[in-house]
Parts: C-alpha cells; sequence; structure tokens
C-alpha cells in the first residue's frame, strides 16, 4: 500500500538515494528522527534541533506513526512523510527560536536503494533541504 499526499509539491528542493532497501530506509528516518532531539554549537551559539516526523494518511493529512506501519509489507512503493524541525538557541536569558519548520520528503522504492526527494513548506527563511538531508544521512 502507497501512503502518499496528494498535493506533494512539483516544486522539488532536493532530491538523493539513500543506499538501504524502502523497508529500512522508512524505518531509519523514523527512529532517527521522530522525537530525535540533539545539540550543537553553530559559530557562538548553542542549538537544540527537535524533530517530529507524520507520515500520510488518507492522502489529505498526516498522522502519528505507529508500529503497525514500520512492519515489512505495511507499505510498499512510496510513502510521504512531513518532518517538522524546531531549532532553539539556548542564550542566558533561555531558548529563542530560531527556526520552525516544516518539510515534505516523499521515499520511492527502487529495489535495493530508495529515492529521497525533499520540498519544504513555506517560504520563512530558517532550515533548508540540506539540513533535513543531513539529518536524515545523520550528519549535524
Amino acid at each position: 500500500m502507497r501512503r502518499i499526499y496528494y498535493r506533494f509539491p512539483q516544486r522539488i528542493d532536493l532530491t538523493f538515494t539513500l543506499g538501504l532497501p524502502f523497508p529500512e530506509a522508512l524505518k531509519h528516518i523514523v527512529t532517527e528522527l521522530d522525537g530525535a532531539e540533539t545539540t550543537k554549537t553553530t559559530g557562538k551559539e548553542l542549538v537544540k534541533v527537535k524533530s517530529k516526523v507524520e507520515i500520510a494518511v488518507d492522502r489529505a493529512t498526516f498522522g502519528e506513526i505507529t508500529p503497525d506501519i514500520l512492519k515489512p509489507g505495511a507499505i510498499t512503493e512510496a510513502a510521504d512523510l512531513r518532518i517538522s524541525v524546531l531549532a532553539l538557541a539556548l542564550r542566558g536569558g533561555g531558548k529563542v527560536p530560531i527556526a520552525n519548520d516544516a518539510f515534505l520528503v516523499r521515499l520511492t522504492d527502487r529495489t535495493k536503494y530508495t529515492d529521497i526527494e525533499i520540498s519544504k513548506e513555506g517560504d520563512v527563511p530558517g532550515l533548508d533541504a540540506l539540513d533535513v538531508k543531513n539529518l536524515i544521512l545523520g550528519k549535524s
């Protein structure tokens, strides 16, 4: 069964290939990014990055990812994900939001590898598709 979002944009910001079969790629993205919190230093600031992953439910909305979705054979061919990323600068007075972005990510099965397309929702400056690719690949 395909899990696709019918309003996925025609404009793609970044396309790359992940060297994992489709089920493994989907599981990798969900386990690495859903609810993940990382801290990194950028210049002179300490930044906390939180991410959340949702999957297309009925071609029109996104919903939570359940363990049933990650079972082998539950999703085939393609899946659309929404990855929300919140970046907070940890400054002396507290946490200051510096990015609150959402990205649409389409995974397409190519047997031995998976094609991934990333498109940012909205035009607000902040993170870009390359940042999401680095999150997926585990590079911060």
